[in-house]
């Protein structure tokens, strides 16, 4: 018999993204612009060499970002525990 896979409840907040993540999402309109016939995985691979490039103070603003968006996730978390409407 298989496993019914865990429901998720639409009300929850939704996890923070990672510096990477939202590096990419500035990155990737940056990206299509310049080289509009790249597939979805060739972008992928130029947003992790750029990634990989950055210099560090590039990165520490990434990193402050989701440290920012994890705090309110945290508490917005909290929140949402409080209300008693977790499944």
């Amino acid at each position: 018999m298989p496993r019914a896979p865990k429901q998720k409840d639409p009300n929850a907040p939704k996890r923070p993204l990672s510096a990477f993540f939202i590096f990419s999402q500035d990155e990737r309109p940056k990206i299509k612009v310049t080289n509009a016939s790249l597939s979805v995985a060739d972008v992928a691979k130029v947003i992790g060499e750029r990634w990989r490039a950055a210099p560090d103070d590039l990165k520490r603003k990434y990193e402050k970002a989701a440290k920012e968006a994890k705090e309110r996730y945290e508490i917005e978390l909290q929140a949402y525990k409080q209300t008693g409407n977790v499944l």
